[in-house]
């Protein structure tokens, strides 16, 4: 298996390609601010620079706050472990995330680059059914476990081919216990992205579902009470995003609500229930 050190803009891209803008220009929160308990909602999305959470209730985006420490950079991606545990990558830094402030705090910088990578989250481990293992993808449709304390991905599988091409990563993926690992995937030269079902016992063959969905950047994947959602970036030239259902038998999407915030990525824990 090919053995990679993750690092620069490239390296942990996720939840969108490695040309996409990251201004750190952020709009106010559309929920205003709301405190944390261990009953609400973890599902959590971000801007550049700023944490929110889902209320899986109202469907709006709560600010927890910014992500001070970042930097000049933004975050990239986000990843949540069955103990809450967060972790956020930018340009080049692999950080810990506070859930109930947003405040981040240097784990590792990451010195050499790998590229392509769009994906990053927690999901359980298809060998230990009590552990999470952190996973990312990329655009050649490469499957990586990452080492959260030194850095390195280790190749562990593939999203494979169908019958009209090659399937690689879109945007993100999530894994819940008792539910499944789900990402957004690009599928040979079609439009839209899709909703993939993953299969780790099967060397992280992805399947594609129904016809797609309607966007081509969702950049970020959650999970609550049975449903996927998508956190869609609308791109700069709209400074806007988007938070929609994806249903997980057909793929196809559906509009919640628009947003001011452009939807860097998203994450949910890996216990989140599956009955609402």
């Amino acid at each position: 298996m090919r053995i990679l050190v993750l690092g620069t803009a490239a390296a942990l891209c996720a939840c969108g390609p490695g040309s996409r803008d990251h201004g750190s220009v952020d709009a106010p929160a559309t929920g205003g601010d709301a405190p944390f308990t261990p009953d609400t909602s973890r599902v959590y999305a971000h801007s550049g620079n700023l944490l929110y959470r889902l209320d899986a209730t109202s469907l709006q985006a709560v600010q927890i706050g910014p992500m001070a420490g970042l930097g000049t950079q933004s975050l990239t991606d986000l990843a949540i472990d069955k103990d809450d545990h967060m972790v956020g990558i930018t340009l080049d830094k692999l950080f810990s995330i506070d859930p109930t402030s947003g405040a981040v705090t240097l784990i590792k910088d990451l010195s050499q680059s790998a590229s392509g990578f769009t994906s990053l989250s927690f999901v359980p481990s298809p060998t230990d059914p009590t552990a999470d293992i952190l996973v990312s993808a990329n655009d050649q449709g490469d499957v990586f476990q990452i080492d959260t304390t030194t850095g390195t991905a280790t190749k562990i599988g593939s999203y494979g081919m169908t019958g009209v091409g090659k399937v690689v990563s879109s945007g993100d993926l999530i894994g819940v216990r008792g539910f499944g690992i789900f990402a957004t995937v690009d599928v040979g030269t079609e439009p839209h992205d899709y909703l993939a079902r993953i299969d780790p016992t099967n060397g992280w063959k992805a399947t594609p579902l129904g016809t797609g969905t309607s966007y081509n950047a969702i950049f970020g994947l959650g999970f609550w009470g049975g449903k996927i959602y998508g956190f869609v970036d609308g791109g700069a030239a709209s400074g806007t995003g988007k938070i929609i259902q994806i249903d997980e038998n057909t793929g196809a999407s559906t509009d919640l609500m628009s947003s001011s915030v452009r939807w860097f990525g998203a994450g949910v824990a890996t216990d989140a229930p599956i009955i609402q």
